[in-house]
């Protein structure tokens, strides 16, 4: 059998026939275009963010700042650096650059993402006559005005019209809102460097503006600067003069969004960030006319808000608890919905910082305690010592003793130690993890492998990034890795969802200004651990709420399950969590204070995860689920085989006495800086301080919230 092969004749004609379709196309493309009447960027619709149910509107985005200037306005050195930053040959080329877009083209057909390769007349084009949609029906619509436009119009008018209307940052459309967002001046007033900084940030604002990344902005600078030169349109004697010049930072409440203040302002964020990461940049999102739907649930939010704030957990508590912050997150179990996010106050609202109206999290101090906020999660972390121990067969009738305190290695003499002399002369796992008794999970940590217990922690939804390896010692049990809220929210909606990891995301669709669907999110999720594990986990964890460290703040009529965590010493409580799930729901809520003065609640005493935290979820979850159909758990499977199943003679309830010698007997070394502090009844103690460091966000990216070490 032989294969057909095409003589050269025939493959001239192939690639002639392909050629005279292509110019076919382009003239007919080119003759049926029209140039359209072009959309005024002032008049554009603002981006809504809606509630979940796409019907109630959670906040607009972006509020156009724009004036327009003629070209005499704009300094010609402005002029040249925007040339220069943008489209070199702008002044002697058609209205399209071939090599840009065969490049674009190139890309897009094997695969990559949708490509600009635009010149300035194309860029504007996009602005001015287009949608902002990523596809080829646009990019083609786009050359074929963009020729036509070349040819029926002055460069001049071009370059008028494209300085007016694109995007630089700070809600500023045009050169001149630019220049009096980066400089406080009007734009005849700059100099070469100043233009030189606007024409920098146009390709990416949000990436080059200096208050963002300085380093990456003064790169840019120079390569303006740099192009400059090359044309002749600046000396190299004085290039070699100008110094990067100081701008305004950004933190001015001309460029605040006003709908984005309050409870509001970090779930703007965080929206804003994760439409960012689906291709919506910053002029899209500022005037694009996009309805967002967000998965925020309208009545868990309200509800989020009104808890954490009926319990003075907000930015201006006053009184004795001034100073205090907090935060709250909900995710639904099995789906990664984020239902309700508190993540602070937004400094708007704060005397403190009056001038720190911000729209860029992490500015100024400025962090989203739900997901940029990493702190000790104390005991909250012991749930994942239970999976780990439950997976390697140790059932949860294991009865171990609990005395008030061990020696243990690696801790420099100090040992391990209950709060407040607790000890239980042999519980079961199920009562140990409902008292929260450290003298039973760190030799349980040790002996099932504190990689197992990292592990299992990971597999649940804490980022991999949160726990080092310098982190995997028995004492990880206790809360010595840094998390925000939202990984705690995740970790235990894999529990809720009896093993089923679901990743967490803000945004279930976009809709674009006439109503087309233009995103859809992907749910991602995959199962993590058996279910028979899971539903043991459960149940241990509903004790808690019944006769352990939560005692009677469960739900009323509902299953719920969770887990206190206090991390701090008795006269310095710095962190105190309550983390807790139904079936539908799973909640995080954290409280701390950065000051190190002493916690007090309302009545004077000190602050616990089983405290205000754990009464804010229960005022939270019974709002939200109110009127939801009551949904249960599974019962225990009872995997796994008990340890000293036989209850010895001492009493297995919790009690004070005196120190003794665990059957956990450890035969590993911890690391020597480990040591225990006090911490209340059930509540689990922080070994040691470690070095604080910078936080990461729960997107992923580097975030520069600080991370609030245990026993620090």
């Amino acid at each position: 059998m032989h294969r057909y092969a095409p003589t050269p004749r025939q493959m001239l004609w192939g690639i002639l026939g392909a050629f005279v379709l292509m110019v076919a196309f382009v003239a007919i493309g080119y003759a049926v275009t029209s140039i359209p009447s072009p959309n005024s960027v002032a008049t554009r619709q603002s981006t809504l963010l809606m509630y979940s149910d796409g019907r109630h509107v959670l906040a607009r985005l972006g509020d156009t700042n724009r004036t327009n200037v003629t070209l005499a306005q704009v300094p010609l050195d402005v002029q040249h650096a925007v040339l220069s930053a943008e489209d070199r040959n702008f002044e002697s080329e058609s209205g399209i650059s071939p090599t840009g877009i065969m490049r674009a083209m190139w890309v897009d057909l094997t695969g990559g993402e949708v490509q600009g390769g635009s010149t300035i007349t194309q860029q504007y084009v996009k602005n001015a006559y287009l949608t902002q949609a990523r596809t080829f029906t646009r990019k083609f619509k786009e050359i074929f005005i963009a020729a036509k436009l070349g040819n029926s119009k002055p460069k001049s008018e071009i370059l008028t019209d494209y300085l007016n209307t694109i995007y630089f940052g700070r809600n500023a459309y045009g050169i001149q809102a630019a220049a009096k967002a980066y400089f406080n001046k009007n734009v005849g007033q700059l100099d070469v460097a100043e233009g030189a900084v606007l024409a920098a940030v146009i390709r990416a604002p949000s990436f080059y503006d200096p208050s963002v990344n300085h380093d990456k902005a003064v790169s840019r600078w120079h390569y303006v600067i740099d192009g400059m030169v090359k044309k002749h349109w600046l000396t190299a004697d004085k290039a070699a003069q100008l110094q990067f010049p100081k701008v305004l930072a950004r933190n001015s409440k001309a460029v605040h969004n006003s709908d984005c203040i309050g409870p509001k302002f970090f779930i703007c964020q965080a929206v804003k960030a994760e439409l960012t990461d689906n291709g919506f940049d910053e002029a899209r999102q500022a005037a694009g006319g996009y309805r967002v739907i967000t998965t925020i649930d309208k009545a868990a939010q309200d509800a989020a808000v009104r808890a954490v704030q009926d319990h003075k957990g907000d930015y201006l508590a006053g009184g004795v608890d001034k100073g205090r912050e907090s935060a709250l997150v909900t995710v639904q179990p099995g789906d990664g919905a984020i239902r309700a996010m508190y993540g602070g106050g937004d400094g708007c609202q704060n005397p403190s910082r009056k001038d720190s109206c911000t729209d860029l999290t992490g500015v100024d101090g400025l962090y989203n305690q739900a997901g940029d906020y990493r702190r000790s999660p104390g005991s909250s972390f012991k749930p994942y010592t239970l999976i780990a121990a439950l997976q390697d067969g140790i059932s949860l009738d294991s009865r171990f003793p609990g005395p008030s305190h061990i020696d243990f290695p690696g801790t420099n003499g100090k040992g391990i130690s209950n709060s407040e002399g607790e000890s239980c002369g042999s519980c079961t796992l199920t009562q140990a993890l409902a008292k929260s008794i450290n003298t039973i999970f760190v030799p349980l940590a040790q002996r099932v492998g504190p990689d197992k217990v990292a592990q299992a922690a990971k597999d649940a939804g804490i980022p991999d990034r949160r726990i080092r390896p310098e982190d995997e010692v028995p004492t990880l049990t206790l809360g010595i890795a840094a998390v925000a809220p939202i990984d705690q929210a995740v970790g235990y909606a894999t529990i809720a969802a009896q093993g089923i990891y679901a990743k967490p995301y803000l945004i279930a669709s976009v809709k674009s200004s006439s109503g087309h669907t233009v995103f859809k999110a992907k749910k991602d999720t995959k199962r993590v651990f058996p279910s028979d594990v899971m539903a043991d986990t459960t149940y241990a964890m509903t004790q808690v709420l019944t006769n352990g460290t939560a005692a009677g703040k469960g739900l009323p009529g509902r299953p719920a399950a969770g887990k206190t965590g206090t991390n701090g010493e008795r006269n310095g409580d710095k962190d105190a969590w309550f983390v807790g799930f139904t079936p539908q729901l799973s909640t995080a809520v954290w409280y701390g204070n950065a000051d190190p003065k002493k916690f007090v609640t309302d009545n004077g005493g000190a602050l616990y995860g089983g405290g205000l935290p754990a009464l804010t979820w229960q005022q939270m979850m019974t709002a939200a689920l109110q009127g939801k159909p009551v949904e249960s758990f599974p019962p225990p499977a009872h995997v796994g085989h008990a340890i000293n199943p036989s209850p010895s003679a001492s009493s297995s309830s919790p009690t004070k006495s005196p120190s003794s010698t665990p059957t956990l007997t450890p035969t590993i070394t911890v690391s020597p800086s480990v040591g225990p502090t006090k911490t209340p009844p059930g509540h689990s103690s922080s070994p040691s301080p470690t070095p604080t460091g910078s936080s990461t966000g729960a997107a992923g990216a580097a975030s520069p919230g600080p991370s609030k070490p245990p026993g620090a």
